[in-house]
């Protein structure tokens, strides 16, 4: 339990000053920017400054909190009866004295001969405590961290510590690799997470030592993801052969005379099914452009590009039930149909194969569309109706409609009988 909490404590305080780091940024940087460039102090004795480089005057007294935000900073001989609050790039600060903490983030942080009366907060890229002494913790994430000062506690988190200072209580060291200084001192107990366990030189001082091994779960976790992505492109490719064969069945139970019209065609007209579909492919972007570029004709340029999208959708199952027909004629369309969805379905998920069996189901499917609607629109009966014998009866004294043959005219004897009906007609 003691074990886990201080492992707890230590992930939060780093946690804490690394979130502190980005809000330190932001405040910093609106309350130091509102100032003028030079060093200001208001009424109730804080020091406000920014600027690309700022130098400390000699001898610098602040009463309160002293905030600065920029790109390079030198804050040297500096003494605050609150806190040094900076954020920048580079940011150096040396034989000063802070009553309150020290909170910094940047990229370059070196801190010589610093003490604070409370807690050091520091984040950034690299980050160097040379004599540094804090009446609270010490609490630093970074990319690479050395620390060789002295403080009541300490969490470190970064790619690489170096520490050869004083705690005087516990501490926690989070990092790839961890050195341990020489003049170490731990009094309490120094808790350890890193893939190497840290070589504790003989003249360090350290109260109890608790090492636990960081595994590393990125390869582990590689190689499951690689299963899982097998494992899924495996599931996929049987889930579209067994979609194949589904839906070629049901393309051959709901849509029988169609599927046989196609394989009826492609029997005799195969070379004008595909080269007609080829046209159609070619042609059907460049149309799809021409009727997206009219408002009146947008609509159907939208209806064109779903009917394509279906097409394509249902072309493999359509071919292995319609073209299974031709190959096995003597079965029952349905066993063709599923031995045709077997057969394409296997074919349509090999690397290569696969799209040019789904590009000619296309071409075959799209083909056979049109060349259906052109045969169906050739034999329409509105085309032949004015061939066909009308025996509708014309009025008295009205003449005869053009192209009807025979003409009942009406009769003047109401008489029966077949007879009487023969007579009453004559040859126009």
């Amino acid at each position: 339990m003691e074990k886990t909490g201080l492992r707890t404590r230590g992930i939060a305080h780093a946690a804490m000053a690394f979130f502190f780091a980005m809000l330190l940024t932001f405040s910093t940087a609106g309350a130091a920017w509102a100032a003028p460039s030079d060093e200001a102090k208001d009424s109730a004795g804080n020091a406000f400054a920014s600027s690309e480089d700022y130098t400390s005057p000699s001898e610098n007294k602040i009463d309160r909190d002293f905030y600065w935000a920029g790109k390079d900073l030198d804050l040297a001989s500096t003494e605050t009866g609150g806190d040094i609050v900076i954020a920048g790039m580079n940011l150096g600060v040396s034989d000063s004295k802070a009553a309150g903490n020290i909170r910094a983030a940047g990229m370059n942080l070196t801190f010589t001969n610093v003490s604070s009366g409370s807690n050091f907060t520091v984040a950034g890229q690299d980050i160097n405590l040379v004599d540094c002494a804090a009446e609270g913790g010490v609490y630093c994430a970074g990319s690479t961290i050395s620390f060789a000062g002295s403080a009541s506690a300490g969490s470190f988190a970064a790619g690489k510590v170096v520490f050869n200072g004083t705690i005087d209580g516990d501490a926690s060291i989070y990092a790839d690799a961890v050195e341990i200084g020489p003049d170490a001192v731990v009094t309490g107990t120094l808790h350890v997470e890193s893939g190497v366990e840290p070589v504790v030189p003989e003249s360090a001082q350290i109260g109890a030592l608790e090492f636990e091994k960081a595994v590393d779960d990125t390869s582990v976790d590689a190689n499951e993801a690689a299963e899982i992505v097998t494992f899924i492109d495996v599931l996929m490719k049987v889930l579209g052969i067994v979609g194949t064969i589904l839906f070629a069945l049901a393309l051959a139970w709901l849509f029988r005379r169609p599927v046989e019209g196609a394989a009826a065609m492609t029997r005799s007209h195969a070379g004008r099914i595909f080269a007609t579909g080829a046209i159609a492919l070619v042609a059907s972007p460049l149309l799809f452009v021409l009727l997206l570029c009219l408002v009146v004709t947008s609509s159907i340029a939208v209806a064109l590009l779903f009917a394509l999208v279906v097409l394509a959708m249902v072309a493999v199952p359509f071919a292995a039930a319609s073209l299974s027909r031709l190959v096995l004629p003597k079965m029952n369309r349905f066993g063709a149909a599923a031995i045709g969805g077997v057969v394409l379905g296997i074919v349509s998920i090999l690397p290569f194969l696969g799209v040019l069996v789904s590009l000619a189901s296309f071409i075959y499917l799209l083909g056979y569309v049109i060349q259906a609607v052109w045969n169906a629109r050739r034999s329409s009966p509105d085309d032949a109706a004015p061939n066909e014998p009308s025996n509708a009866p014309s009025e008295a004294g009205a003449p005869a409609v053009l192209g009807s043959p025979v003409v009942t005219l009406p009769s003047e004897n109401k008489g029966d009988g077949p007879q009487h009906a023969a007579d009453q007609q004559r040859q126009i």
